[in-house]
């Protein structure tokens, strides 16, 4: 690659009207076609970009083309289904109360129509269900109900019905079409319309099969336990479903049923066009053909109701029994209970079918559940309300003693007279605080502990000695001391780099104490321990010194800018403990980055005349820079030290000095062009364009003129130099 750059100007270069540009040319085009339409433009380029405006347009023709879209196919509807489906979704996660409202109308009426509807079912089969169960009829009937896997009300119909009418259909002759339908309440009613098309079809087919005359038709269908009897008339057909064997008498009913249609409404039905409200008013008429005829029931006295009075009988013996033997029971208890120490029964009553005892009772008294057990009585039959209180007899007050001192197990209490005597082996912290208590427990006047031996003597005076020696190591602040069956324990603060108290514990101890601890972790502001953790936390180099001088920590030798760093933020965040001192701390860092600074300085690029570009010998020297350059690079970012360079150029006086400026810059920028080209970040490196203002020699001489046409390097370091460079 040449070394060579092209100049981007002499000192000869003569300055004309700079020429218009494609893109201008374009611009001042386009403003010629255009002309005031521009504003239009810009409208429309406003309308599009502008999402609230869009939106406003869209929402004026949203209804229209959803009512296009839903009317072409259902494609419209496919596609916002699942959108739907997920804002239902996320409404009932949202608020499902709102939703409930929304479907409360709807829901109510559904719930009580299927609630009717199963009450009446109920309600029709109940009086055969209660006059059949009593009676060996009715038991052969129930063997039946559980063998057909039929409900027992439906046996009990099956046998006791002759025959029911269940629905009559009234069907126009000609269309085929149902004009009125009743049905009973209690039946279980399919689609009305498909049965009449179904009626309707069935008398088509025979008749077209069996070539009939038109005055002749299908009379009757058999279909399981239903039967379905047809009578036609010349413009209707009435049609009614029978449950069990009708009488022929019944066909009679059907025909004046149908005679009386034909006379009251034959111009309507001559005349149907598929209206049928102008014949609701005939459901009276078909109501009177819902007939039905049971089998007549013989009354007699029921075996099974005999045999109820007796068992009502025996049970009220049994029952009379049983209450005496629970009174008996309920008299022992409470017997017992009036018995027993440190409780005094008030009132003892039988509320809403259970025993209630209230009174007082003293919580070491023995507990009444188990005397309930004792008894024979169900513990959930009997119902205390005890009111607290201490009872004084000498049984309760001992077991409240123990409960409360809680004696070692070496240790057994007696009680005479008010006097409490303690006897066996005791450690005497336990002595010290049973005599404290014991002084305010009711019932008791005085405290004997002349019986008891303390068997820790000597270890307690180990221990006294142990604790002083613990309180003299530094980073150890112990707060209280305990002592409990021969068990020692310390409790209070610990400093991590404090010496171990185990350690401590094992060297002195000779009477095999048993020491429990419990330490809070702290950080104590002992000059030595503070100096051991920041030894641990900044790891000082071999060349730095830190020693412990008059309370105060003291830092000399030599050691790196990072860590000179470090150490200063961590000496100004340590609290309680401001005493630091830096003597003759070095920054070796800082001392190569000086020793870099004044070598690169110290080079100068000379060029000949109003020359700028850059020559073999000048490519030399650039090399060496750029080696300096990158090593400044490679200790400063080690250190964590911001730095920059300044490139300037300058120039004789040979020309004006906005010809010189020119100059100086275009050298500047030359010699920044050969470092970028040799690896030096482009934002480390600053161009100033010094001209003939910053001279380092008279121009009196060729050779004064010389030096001053040059370019120089100034090398900022700290808060100077802070860049982005990498």
């Amino acid at each position: 690659m040449s070394n060579k750059v092209k100049p981007l100007y002499s000192a000869e270069d003569n300055f004309h009207e700079r020429p218009m540009s494609d893109e201008e040319s374009l611009v001042e085009l386009r403003h010629l076609i255009l002309g005031d339409m521009e504003p239009e433009v810009a409208e429309i380029k406003q309308r599009l970009d502008d999402r609230h405006i869009r939106a406003d347009e869209i929402s004026k023709v949203l209804p229209e083309a959803i009512i296009v879209g839903s009317s072409r196919d259902d494609s419209l509807a496919t596609a916002i289904t699942p959108a739907v489906d997920k804002a239902i979704r996320s409404s009932i996660k949202g608020n499902l109360k709102t939703f409930a409202d929304a479907l409360f109308p709807v829901m109510g009426p559904a719930i009580r129509k299927a609630i009717s509807e199963a009450l009446r079912g109920m309600l029709q089969s109940l009086n055969e269900v209660m006059d059949k169960s009593f009676s060996w009829q009715g038991v052969k009937w129930r063997l039946e109900s559980l063998r057909t896997k039929k409900p027992f009300s439906e046996i009990i119909l099956l046998h006791s019905l002759v025959f029911r009418v269940e629905q009559v259909f009234l069907i126009h002759k000609n269309t085929g079409l149902m004009l009125a339908h009743v049905v009973r309440e209690e039946t279980d009613v399919q689609d009305a319309d498909m049965v009449s098309s179904m009626l309707t079809a069935i008398r088509d087919f025979v008749a077209d099969s069996f070539k009939v005359q038109e005055s002749d038709g299908l009379e009757a269908i058999r279909v399981g336990e239903l039967s379905v009897w047809i009578e036609q008339g010349p413009k209707a057909v009435l049609a009614v479903v029978i449950r069990g064997n009708a009488p022929q008498n019944l066909g009679n009913l059907l025909k004046e049923t149908l005679e009386n249609v034909h006379l009251h409404y034959g111009s309507l039905l001559g005349s149907f066009d598929g209206d049928t409200a102008a014949f609701e008013s005939l459901r009276p008429n078909l109501d009177a053909c819902l007939v039905s005829q049971y089998q007549p029931t013989k009354k007699k006295t029921s075996p099974f109701l005999i045999g109820a009075v007796s068992i009502i009988v025996v049970g009220v013996l049994v029952w009379t029994g049983l209450a005496l033997n629970n009174y008996l029971k309920w008299r022992d208890l409470l017997t017992s209970l009036s018995r027993q120490e440190g409780i005094l029964v008030t009132v003892a009553e039988k509320q809403d079918g259970k025993y209630v005892i209230r009174g007082l009772k003293d919580e070491f008294s023995i507990d009444p559940k188990s005397l309930v057990k004792e008894a024979v009585i169900d513990p959930k039959n009997v119902i205390f309300q005890w009111t607290p209180y201490q009872a004084l007899s000498e049984g309760i007050v001992l077991e409240r003693a123990k409960k409360t001192l809680n004696p070692p197990e070496t240790v057994s209490l007696t009680l005479n007279n008010g006097v409490l005597s303690a006897e066996g082996t005791a450690p005497r912290n336990w002595t010290f605080e049973a005599q404290r208590i014991a002084k305010a427990m009711p019932g008791i006047t005085s405290f004997q502990t002349k019986k008891l031996i303390d068997p820790d003597s000597k270890k307690r005076q180990a221990f006294e000695e142990y604790t002083q020696a613990l309180k003299r190591e530094k980073g150890v602040v112990i707060t209280s001391l305990d002592e409990n069956n021969g068990e020692f324990r310390i409790s209070g603060f610990l400093d991590p780099l404090a010496r171990n108290p185990l350690d401590l514990l094992k060297s002195i101890d000779s009477a095999g104490l048993n020491v429990v601890f419990h330490w809070e972790p702290y950080q104590s502001m002992d000059p030595y321990l503070t100096l051991e953790r920041m030894k641990k936390t900044l790891q000082p180099a071999s060349t730095t010194s830190m020693i412990v001088e008059e309370g105060c920590i003291t830092v000399s030798g030599s050691a790196p800018h990072r860590w000179i760093g470090e150490f200063r933020q961590w000496s100004r965040l340590a609290s309680g403990f401001p005493c630091w001192k830096e003597q003759n701390l070095i920054d070796e860092d800082m001392v190569e980055l000086e020793r870099l600074k004044e070598k690169i300085e110290s080079k100068k690029i000379f060029f000949k005349g109003s020359v700028y570009h850059t020559s073999s010998e000048q490519i030399e020297t650039l090399d060496d820079v750029a080696g300096d350059i990158t090593e400044v690079l490679s200790v400063a970012k080690k250190a964590g030290i911001p730095v920059s360079i300044i490139v300037a150029g300058h120039a004789d006086q040979a020309g004006s000095e906005e010809t010189n400026r020119r100059l100086s810059r275009s050298r500047a920028e030359t010699v920044v062009d050969v470092l970028r080209e040799k690896g030096i970040p482009s934002n480390l490196l600053s161009l100033e364009a010094a001209g003939s203002s910053q001279r380092i020699s008279t121009e009196n001489t060729e050779e004064g003129r010389a030096m001053n046409r040059r370019v120089s390097f100034q090398l900022l370091l700290g808060d100077d130099g802070k860049n982005d460079w990498k």
